[in-house]
């Protein structure tokens, strides 16, 4: 009898393995058609003008002024995420679905509280602000939103004094509005709406600038190190677990995480155009400049 139990047993855990087995290649397949319809837009955007302009101090200065938003808007995905997925409340509930909440909670742990050294625990946020410093960038348009918010104005309130390009603005808005999407949808937008080529433009110009400047960019070369590890080590498979969660064998997510990612995209190359042009247009002055 023990042995009949045992083979009963057995087959039932094949089966049970073979059933996990297949719908986690259904949802992979999902998976690898989206990133594959979205692939002209991302493409698009890995080939903009901008990372052949910002080849010098100035233009890095320029980029990161804006680039700066883009980073704070970030935590704007992954917060949401949180609040909805996992639970910030009193009373305290159970998450429905224990994994993709651990998936999001992982990420917010990191990119709020990441341990860079023992016992020194700093955002990427602020490491990106201590980048900008260090570089001379301008970090008090970022600043001066923040503490409009602080003060309880809207995010359009707070950016429309700001002296930054109006397509940074209108980025920030695109997102604070997909934020406000299904779950799924901003899942898609955190996920695949971003690129990955920054950090290697970052890479590219970091002794440049350390030569130019005098200064070890401690704090830039932490960023990019933290940057790349979690983004393309961590964050990536477990930001596509967390999406096929959400997802799951349902064609219209499926569909509606494609718009999204595409909306996102699209925002970026416009993010880009007014970076682009601004870093243009500080050229052209800075040439005047010498000319007189």
């Amino acid at each position: 009898m023990s042995q009949l139990l045992e083979v009963n047993c057995s087959e039932s855990e094949q089966v049970a393995n073979t059933h996990w087995n297949s719908h986690t290649n259904l949802l992979l397949n999902h998976y690898a058609t989206l990133v594959s319809n979205t692939n002209v837009a991302r493409t698009r955007l890995l080939l903009h003008p901008v990372y052949a302009q910002v080849n010098d101090v100035q233009s890095l200065k320029v980029f990161m002024e804006s680039h700066v938003f883009a980073v704070w808007d970030f935590m704007t995905l992954i917060k949401t995420l949180q609040r909805r997925i996992t639970c910030i409340d009193v009373p305290w509930l159970p998450p429905q679905d224990a994994t993709s909440a651990r998936f999001v909670n992982d990420i917010v742990l990191a990119e709020e509280t990441d341990e860079i050294k023992p016992g020194y625990y700093v955002s990427h946020f602020e490491l990106y602000l201590m980048a900008m410093e260090e570089v001379g960038a301008d970090c008090q348009p970022i600043k001066t939103f923040l503490e409009g918010l602080r003060q309880g104005h809207t995010p359009e309130q707070a950016l429309a004094p700001l002296p930054i390009p109006a397509t940074t603005k209108q980025f920030v808005l695109n997102t604070l509005t997909s934020a406000q999407g299904a779950t799924h949808e901003v899942a898609a937008t955190f996920l695949l709406g971003r690129e990955d080529i920054i950090p290697k433009m970052f890479h590219r110009l970091l002794n440049q600038v350390e030569q130019s400047s005098g200064i070890y960019c401690h704090a830039f070369r932490l960023y990019l190190e933290r940057h790349m590890h979690l983004d393309e080590e961590v964050h990536a498979p477990m930001g596509q677990k967390l999406l096929m969660n959400l997802c799951g064998d349902d064609t219209q997510k499926w569909q509606d995480a494609q718009r999204m990612t595409e909306q996102a995209l699209q925002a970026r190359h416009a993010l880009w155009d007014g970076i682009d042009q601004a870093i243009s247009k500080t050229r052209e002055v800075c040439l005047s400049a010498s000319r007189k």
